[in-house]
């Protein structure tokens, strides 16, 4: 029922636009909002594509260069020339961020920003949190980067803004949802096992406002996870997203949007408990529900921001422990914002945020739906000019089951006169324990909880530079964080316990991202990273301490575009459950290309290949990776 009302209120809720993205190569159109104007709050402005960002604010927009924090950017025309399927084809692009998949598309698949857990990115999408409120962390399977327009992603401790969760960084992914201009998209496409995938998309303007929706269906048979020659682990996907964008009610502009999906994964597992996957024919159902509702308006010489978010994820498992668990976050914030003219920009914040979950059938004594409340009031100071840009934010979290937090951040960049900015930043993060390392997950399985968990802690640093020269740009930073209280798993007893650490885990590394455009139709982007990540002086699992990734996008004519891309994952370590030994996963390079041919003003097909050099892999320890794969397809965009 609570879900049904929020689908309601966010279907009727009016609107105001959120970021927009052409398809002008190279380039990012999009309305930057001006809440003090009347009439039309919004001027159309053309830029580079990393120029413009929402991210690293709590309302409103900035350019991208008077951050103090390293963001990177991914637009629709590099999504489109890649022709990625998933938006995690497109994350293992950018630095800093690798990427963990337990087999074939629809499985569990994790990001790691800078070394740190899953759980310690906060993951946006059109402004709502995703991530399943029972674990805390967001599984990228199933996310399909069809309806995605622009992936933001800032790096560093980010809790003084974001709160729990932005310990490591934050992803926040734009849809097509937050379109106002007519707009009709349509694909399909299909190839290598059984793959099958279609979706459309539409933006109606209404008047002043714009109804915008998005349907995706997918499905393919996979292939045997276990690697024994057993029957396929295939998924199916489907997906709606309604939203109702930019109606002024008089001095109040409302937006509002719906989501809904599901997707069923087949899985492998280990059913003799000897560390290896067995041919099982399990399978995980999971559907997910978000909302969002948001009005802005003028008082007293600031711009308002009222934000009132759902997120409901129920996850079915039949296997060898069947189980259905349910997760649900509801949020509510106040954002204000004033510019003091030269003297720079003022944002006040207050938040509450209920997170709860349920877990049946529940073995473990704890109450049947355990919950966690938080309360908190934030401050943020922007500052830029020609030269100089300063940023300060604090924040104080309220808990109601663990002690109170203070979290910060201060930074500062400067522009040199040769077309170079330098910056620098240091903040403290915060990651509260979720429920279920609270109360406990799979009591059959003994995971048990521990209520006397406290929080984890991050202090770190980022200092970086950027140059510009003749057709791109080159940036380089290197950061550093000490993590205290780290949770983990204890497997050392009949129960497995979550604890903290008593030692301290670092991360440190280097993070190198470049473009270069030396004829307009030719253009290369790459990244790499060297990353040490290790927990009392020991290398931690899943951290390769090197990853890179490059992509070269020729365009002979206006017609005719081909691109090759390699992702690169260096040697990094896991874990053996049989032997409870360290493992060695040996390095590894994916080979992508994507042909794309406009046919008129609207048509295009495309050839897609996904690991060129049938390379054998394994990103998880015990899990089989994918072989070479073909795919065609054909869409339409008005």
């Amino acid at each position: 029922m609570k879900r049904f009302l929020w689908a309601c209120a966010s279907v009727a809720a009016l609107s105001t636009p959120a970021l927009a993205q052409s398809h002008i190569a190279y380039k990012t159109c999009m309305p930057i909002v001006d809440e003090s104007r009347e009439g039309n709050p919004a001027d159309l402005v053309c830029s580079g594509e990393n120029d413009i960002v929402s991210i690293g604010q709590r309302i409103g927009n900035s350019k991208a260069d008077t951050l103090t924090a390293p963001v990177s950017v991914i637009g629709r025309d590099f999504i489109d020339a890649r022709g990625a399927s998933y938006v995690t084809d497109l994350l293992r692009t950018l630095p800093g961020l690798s990427v963990n998949q337990s087999g074939p598309a629809g499985s569990l698949t994790q990001i790691r920003m800078r070394g740190s857990e899953a759980s310690h990115t906060l993951v946006l999408i059109d402004g709502v949190e995703v991530s399943n409120p029972a674990s805390g962390e967001f599984d990228f399977s199933g996310l399909r980067a069809d309806d995605v327009v622009k992936i933001e992603v800032l790096r560093g401790e980010q809790s003084a803004l974001y709160g729990s969760d932005a310990i490591a960084g934050v992803i926040n992914i734009i849809t097509l949802a937050g379109e106002t201009g007519p707009k009709f998209r349509a694909s399909v496409e299909g190839g290598s096992f059984s793959t099958f995938n279609s979706q459309v998309s539409a933006v109606i303007p209404i008047k002043s406002a714009a109804l915008s929706v998005n349907g995706n269906v997918f499905q393919t048979d996979g292939y045997d996870i276990s690697g024994l020659g057993g029957e396929d682990d295939g998924s199916q996907s489907r997906s709606l997203n309604v939203g109702l964008n930019r109606v002024d009610m008089g001095g109040l502009t409302l937006s509002g949007k719906f989501g809904f999906s599901t997707l069923l994964s087949e899985f492998d597992s280990d059913s003799d408990f000897d560390g290896r996957l067995n041919n099982m024919g399990d399978e995980s159902t999971r559907e997910t529900y978000t909302a969002r509702l948001d009005g802005r308006f003028n008082a007293i010489g600031f711009n308002n921001l009222l934000t009132a978010n759902f997120n409901e994820i129920t996850t079915d498992t039949n296997g060898a422990f069947d189980n259905i668990s349910v997760g649900t976050r509801e949020q509510f914030s106040w954002a204000a914002k004033r510019e003091v003219g030269e003297l720079g920009a003022l944002t006040i914040l207050a938040e509450t945020e209920q997170e709860s979950y349920t877990i049946t059938p529940n073995f473990s004594g704890n109450p049947d739906a355990p919950e966690n409340r938080n309360s908190a009031l934030a401050a943020d100071y922007q500052y830029s000019r020609d030269t100089w840009s300063f940023s300060a934010s604090a924040r104080r979290d309220f808990n109601d089951r663990f002690e109170d937090a203070t979290t910060w951040r201060v930074g500062a960049g400067y522009n040199f006169p040769w077309d170079a900015r330098a910056r620098i930043s240091v903040g403290e993060g915060v990651k509260n324990p979720s429920l279920i390392e609270l109360f406990g997950f799979y009591p059959a399985q003994n995971f048990t909880g521990n209520p006397d968990l406290k929080p984890e802690t991050s202090l770190g640093y980022n200092i970086g530079y950027e140059q510009s020269f003749s057709g791109g740009s080159v940036s380089i930073d290197y950061f550093k964080s000490e993590l205290e209280d780290e949770i983990f798993t204890d497997f050392s007893g009949f129960l497995f316990l979550p604890r903290n650490r008593l030692t301290d885990s670092t991360r440190e590394g280097v993070e190198i991202e470049g473009r270069w455009l030396p004829v307009e139709t030719f253009n290369v982007r790459g990244s790499a990273t060297v990353l040490r990540a290790e927990e009392n002086g020991v290398t931690e699992i899943r951290r390769p301490e090197f990853f890179a990734s490059a992509a070269a996008v020729w365009t002979p004519t206006d017609s005719l575009s081909l691109t090759v891309s390699a992702d690169h994952t260096g040697e990094q370590l896991d874990t053996n459950f049989g032997s409870f030994s360290v493992v060695t996963l040996e390095a590894f390079t994916l080979v992508a290309a994507n042909l794309r041919y406009t046919l008129g003003e609207n048509w295009s097909v495309n050839l897609r290949g996904e690991n060129l050099l049938d390379e054998d892999y394994q990103e998880v320890f015990g899990y089989a990776s994918q072989d070479r794969g073909v795919y065609f397809g054909l869409s339409a965009d008005f």
